[in-house]
């Protein structure tokens, strides 16, 4: 275990000076030669020409041998804990996209503080009182929806890190839509997508991990959308992006969106935009865990964790053949209530 131990120091001395910078809370690497910090709450990008594909390999070799685990193609996600404390996560490939490695340091906070400072520095003094109105940005939205001006609706939701289910059958055009949502998402966040084929580039968002399963993935594999969705919180995403939910990972998106993680975009099939609340509750029974859930405590755990569904078909068979549209959006803040 020694041995392991000073390998891991040995392997790791490329990150030592943002390692011991106690303003630092995150270090992740998306690809080699890139690392990213975040400090003051802030995320800087860093270019390390000693951070090669090997040798973030050999990183993930040696944490696994040090804890006493395993990573490979069969099982390419490890979680661990460094010689020094630090929480850290590798994918690798084919759960990652080829050539990459995607690694996520957390630092254990080594400050201690009383009432007294959270007192002197404002922490209370913005609590809202908790009541039936609807807020103002949600009035806003509201008023942009039921004026028509449904571009300013979709980039203020976006914005406002609101989340977003885009409904329709297949063809319909849900996945090209959904990028042209993501693209309104402030390039300075960090993103994670999750799908079984890669679509949701991100051109536009340096600051990104691409999270893959295969197509056919059952829950006892090792790599599932459920299980990369709970991955994805030791990644300090600003926002989750699943490019679809199909059947019991529904039940994990629930507990993600209810954790704090908000501005999530997904998709689903579904005919109507109320038939998605139920197409959802469904596919959350098929969880285990959402088994033992009445389907009424389902379906309102989706009202209060889903903000916007927007229905979208393709036309192509009605003498009108309109193509490619919205037929509807849901947004019911009232719901949450």
């Amino acid at each position: 275990m020694l041995e392991h131990d000073a390998f891991v120091i040995e392997l790791f001395k490329p990150l030592q000076q943002w390692l011991s910078d106690p303003d630092i809370t995150e270090i992740t690497i998306n690809r080699p030669n890139e690392l990213w910090i975040e400090k003051n709450s802030v995320w800087q990008q860093f270019e390390h020409p000693d951070l090669t594909f090997d040798t973030l390999k050999s990183m993930a070799t040696a944490v696994a041998a040090f804890t006493e685990n395993t990573i490979s193609i069969l099982t390419p996600v490890l979680s661990a804990v460094l010689p020094d404390g630090e929480r850290i996560q590798f994918v690798i490939p084919p759960a990652c996209s080829a050539g990459t490695v995607s690694v996520t340091i957390r630092k254990p906070s080594k400050v201690s503080r009383y009432l007294s400072d959270y007192q002197r520095d404002g922490f209370f003094n913005n609590i809202h009182p908790i009541n039936d109105d609807l807020s103002q940005t949600d009035i806003t939205l509201l008023g942009l929806k039921e004026s028509g001006d449904i571009q300013g609706f979709l980039e203020l939701a976006v914005t406002l890190e609101k989340n977003i289910v885009i409904a329709g059958g297949t063809g319909s055009g849900k996945t090209t839509f959904m990028k042209a949502l993501m693209e309104v998402i402030p390039t300075q966040q960090r993103l994670i997508t999750i799908e079984d084929v890669e679509e949701l580039f991100l051109p536009h968002h340096p600051n990104s991990v691409h999270l893959f399963y295969p197509s056919e993935a059952l829950a006892t594999d090792p790599v599932t959308p459920a299980k990369l969705l709970k991955s994805c919180l030791r990644m300090k995403p600003d926002r989750i992006l699943l490019a679809e939910l199909r059947g019991g990972e529904t039940f994990d998106y629930i507990n993600v969106n209810a954790s704090g993680h908000g501005g999530s975009i997904t998709s689903c099939h579904a005919k109507s935009a109320t038939l998605t609340f139920e197409r959802l509750a469904m596919m959350a029974m098929e969880n285990p865990r959402g088994q033992a859930l009445p389907y009424d405590v389902i379906k309102k755990l989706l009202y209060q964790t889903i903000d916007i569904v927007i229905h979208v078909t393709n036309d192509v068979h009605s003498s009108e053949c309109l193509g490619r549209h919205i037929t509807e959006i849901w947004f019911d803040p009232a719901k949450k209530k």
